[in-house]
């Protein structure tokens, strides 16, 4: 069993990056330009880079997924529950997300002349079974490309511990298990490093793999002090090749894994960032992640139609989108998302006895 105490350091950092994302979408819409460039270079630059509230994404996810899966004897059985598990709580609020993107692109359609509202039913299916990337259809909603990358993280983690018959009764769960998942982490440094520059097949997770390993790789140092040189000999690799590469969706997630495995050794991690504000953040990170890009969209051009445009005026409403986006989100977590949190809870990881075994304890 895993510890059930809340890593609010966890949360608080989740309902960071989804922030980061809503900011930034607005941003590269071109929506408050103009505001924008009356802004101090360094707010700016922290402003024109939330796109990479995604590496902490994909960091804590990894992290999590370790957490969840490191006291588990995993199976092929076990590994089919887990993923069973994962799509109770992930597809409802997704699939909701992706009626929400058609109907705001429906009434966009009606609504600007000119625009065209299409999407065809094999685009529909694809994303349904988050394959869009891979058969090569355009994006319903510019963010669903995460939720591609971050199903096939999980399926591949899960298929390693299996493979590697993760065994907590073990030191570092056993021989094989850890030997395949250093081995992991040395093919995933092959894409931040440029060793190996395209994904091999459209679609693919492998790009920014490094990003999800590096966030179990906290989580299983954490966990073993024994690994703590190797878990800094991949930090540092990685973080290294990102600056000379200045590529900060690496340097994000080195930063973010580093931060973890801190505020988990110093036991920060139950405690650090535990404001209600931040904490409320976190927990419709995953809402407002999904539905802020059309709510934003539509805020900025009913505003604009209502007052004009101007740096003031672009700042008002960049803050009416915000607050749109997080009550939005809010009412999307209590009806959808909620829910399916509460549903995935009855799939259990490891195998109940039958009743007359537990009568007979």
């Amino acid at each position: 069993m895993v510890s059930q105490r809340r890593f609010f350091f966890v949360d608080a950092l989740r309902g960071i990056a989804a922030l980061s994302v809503v900011l930034f979408h607005a941003i590269a819409a071109g929506h408050v330009a103009e505001f924008i460039s009356s802004l101090p270079y360094p707010i700016v630059f922290v402003l024109r880079h939330g796109e990479f509230g995604v590496a902490i994404f994909f960091v804590l996810s990894g992290f999590v997924i370790a957490h969840s899966l490191y006291q588990e004897r995993v199976t092929i059985p076990l590994v089919a529950r887990f993923m069973l598990r994962r799509s109770i709580r992930l597809d409802p609020s997704y699939w909701m997300a992706i009626a929400v993107a058609l109907a705001f692109s429906a009434l966009s359609a009606k609504i600007i002349a000119g625009k065209v509202s299409d999407f065809s039913y094999g685009q529909l299916v694809a994303h349904f079974l988050y394959l869009q990337d891979i058969l090569g259809f355009r994006e319903i909603n510019d963010v669903f490309w995460t939720l591609c990358l971050e199903v096939q993280f999980y399926f591949i983690y899960c298929l390693i511990l299996a493979a590697g018959r993760n065994d907590p009764g073990v030191p570092l769960q056993g021989t094989c298990t850890i030997a395949m998942l250093s081995a992991a982490c040395v093919i995933s440094v092959l894409w931040p490093t440029g060793a190996i520059t395209s994904g091999l097949w459209q679609g693919s997770f492998l790009p920014l793999w490094h990003a999800f390993l590096i966030g179990s790789a906290a989580y299983w140092t954490w966990k073993n002090a024994v690994l703590i040189p190797y878990f800094v000999l991949l930090c540092v690799v990685i973080g290294a090749f990102a600056i000379i590469r200045g590529e900060y969706f690496s340097i994000v997630s080195v930063i973010t894994a580093g931060s973890l495995w801190i505020a988990a050794v110093t036991r920060k991690i139950y405690s650090a960032l535990a404001s209600r504000w931040l904490q409320g953040l976190g927990a419709i990170s995953y809402s407002l992640y999904l539905i802020h890009n059309p709510i934003t969209g539509a805020s900025f051009r009913v505003g604009f139609i209502l007052t004009g445009r101007n740096v003031m005026l672009e700042a008002v409403w960049w803050l009416v989108s915000i607050i749109a986006c997080l009550v939005a989100a809010t009412i999307f977590w209590l009806l959808v998302e909620r829910p399916s949190m509460r549903l995935a809870k009855f799939i259990s990881l490891s195998p109940q006895p039958s009743p007359h075994l537990r009568k007979s304890r």
